[in-house]
Order: structure tokens, then C-alpha cells, then sequence
């Protein structure tokens, strides 16, 4: 068989429309694989094994490069020894567990792929064949991290001082005068809870996006944003249900936009705040050259 005669056995369908908002492969996001008719006999005594691994094309990358930067280190690597998807044949390979099999759909967890991704081929993952006792990580088990791997501690201090308005304090940062939002009797002028909160989400996206232009040598000439929290009742419980950030980015070279708007997704999706909150946050960019 020749490379134009590979088949699509079938059709992903995820609820991530992009690969900047899609996860790691280490998720736990459900998604289906839809078999096509035809191939749908080859699928028999497939819900016999608990995991599967899955060969897919990545149809939306258009460019790679040989020398690659990955989330893990600060170090290029070969592409080769990366599981970057910009390969120069952008085929992708997961291993996923299989919750259950309903006619020609699997629905499996852990797939990295986004809505409408091409399934080239399904095999079984076979615990005594696929395991190797012996097995390196290379580069990815030595890797120098850009911080050091344990637990972190903020602290801050809170003082009353007099009716609904305080002082938050750290050390060696100034005093925030702090108290209630006007809608629960608070001054204008107090920092809340509520705009703190909306605030370390923003902040965080922009410490995020920063690290991540340094580490693919790509430089800005300005960066504001501005955030919209949006808080509702819940079964009678007031809670934050949605976080808007806008990112307002100058950048001098036009040919860099795409590469700045992936690096804003990405930095959404990894910012350590937005990770740990129970809400949706979403981004707007809007990137302009001078």
C-alpha cells in the first residue's frame, strides 16, 4: 500500500474546537470516536480491553520545525524526540481508556484531539507486549524544570480596622486597603474580595503569556488586558460563574500574530490561578502590529 492510500477509519468528536484550547494528554476530557460503516465489523470484542491506543491525523498543523521547544523544560529538543504535534508527517498516537463501546462509538478518556480530527487505525494496548520493564525517558527524565518541584506557600495577612473595611498584608509588598463590594455595603474605593479574585486570574494569564514568549524567543512592545467577572446565584448562593479576560497585545512583525494568539491560549489554559478555580475562563485577544 502506498502513504496515499491510507485510510480514515473514522472521526473524533470532542467538544474542543482548536488545538489551543484542547488539553494534555494526560487528561480526563470524555470524547467519542465515530466509526465509519464500512469498518465498523473490525470494531468486535473491542470492549474486552480496559485502554486503547489510537493513531490520528493532526489535519490542522501546518509547519514544523526540527528543533522544537516543549511545556516540560526551557531546552530545544529534536522534534523526534518530542511528542510536539508540528511534525513532518503529522501523525499523532494516544493511549486512552475505553469507557464503553455503543454501536460503531467509542467513548473513550484521555484523547487528545480536537472536533473532526481524521482516526487512522485502533489497536488494542496489551498490558504484557506494550509495558517495558527496562524503559528510559531519556531527556524528558533528566529535563532542568523552570522551577523546583514541591509545595509552594503564599501567605498574607488580613486586620480589621473598622466597619466593613481592612488592610491585607505580605511581606515585602505594600498594605491593600481592602473591605466589601458597594453591593454588600463596602466603599467604591476598597479592593474586594470579588475584584482581588477576578484580578489573580488576570495577573496570572499575563505572568503565564510572559514566560511563554521567553521561552519561544518572541518579544512584545506593549500588553494591558482588562478582566469581567460575572457572579450569579446559585441555589441561593451568590458564586462566580465567569471570567472574560481581554488581552490587548502590540507586537511588531504581523507574520507573529498567530504564534502570539496560540501562546495566550495556551497561557489561559495553563495559568496556575485559572487551573485551581471551579470557573469558566475565557480570553479575547485582540494583537495588533505597530
Amino acid at each position: 500500500m502506498k502513504p496515499s492510500q491510507i485510510k480514515t477509519i473514522g472521526i473524533v468528536h470532542s467538544s474542543y474546537k482548536s488545538r489551543e484550547k484542547s488539553l494534555k494528554q494526560d487528561n480526563t476530557k470524555l470524547s467519542e470516536i465515530e466509526i465509519l460503516n464500512e469498518f465498523v465489523e473490525g470494531l468486535k470484542d473491542i470492549e474486552t480491553f480496559s485502554h486503547l491506543h489510537i493513531y490520528y491525523f493532526l489535519h490542522k498543523s501546518s509547519s514544523y520545525s526540527l528543533l522544537t521547544m516543549t511545556p516540560w523544560d526551557n531546552i530545544k529538543h529534536g522534534v523526534f524526540a518530542t511528542r510536539s504535534p508540528n511534525r513532518p508527517s503529522p501523525i499523532a498516537h494516544t493511549i486512552v481508556k475505553l469507557i464503553e463501546r455503543e454501536n460503531n462509538v467509542l467513548k473513550v478518556e484521555g484523547l487528545d484531539a480536537i472536533e473532526g480530527t481524521p482516526v487512522l487505525d485502533i489497536k488494542p494496548y496489551i498490558l504484557s507486549l506494550d509495558s517495558r520493564l527496562f524503559a528510559t525517558d531519556g531527556w524528558f527524565g533528566k529535563r532542568k524544570l523552570p522551577f523546583t518541584p514541591r509545595v509552594y506557600e503564599y501567605r498574607t495577612e488580613t486586620e480589621w480596622k473598622e466597619g466593613k473595611e481592612g488592610i491585607s498584608k505580605a511581606q515585602h509588598k505594600d498594605d491593600v486597603r481592602i473591605g466589601c463590594p458597594p453591593e454588600f455595603g463596602g466603599e467604591d474605593f476598597y479592593w474586594s474580595p470579588e475584584h482581588l479574585f477576578v484580578s489573580s486570574v488576570e495577573v496570572c494569564i499575563m505572568t503565564t503569556f510572559l514566560d511563554k514568549l521567553k521561552k519561544n524567543n518572541l518579544s512584545i512592545l506593549s500588553y494591558r488586558s482588562n478582566a469581567t467577572g460575572k457572579a450569579q446565584l446559585v441555589n441561593a448562593i451568590f458564586k462566580f460563574k465567569t471570567i472574560l479576560v481581554k488581552p490587548f497585545v502590540t507586537i511588531e512583525e504581523k507574520e507573529d500574530v498567530d504564534k502570539i494568539e496560540k501562546l495566550l491560549y495556551k497561557s489561559a489554559n495553563e495559568c496556575m490561578v485559572s487551573n485551581t478555580l471551579n470557573v469558566k475562563v475565557d480570553t479575547k485577544a485582540v494583537i495588533t502590529t505597530k
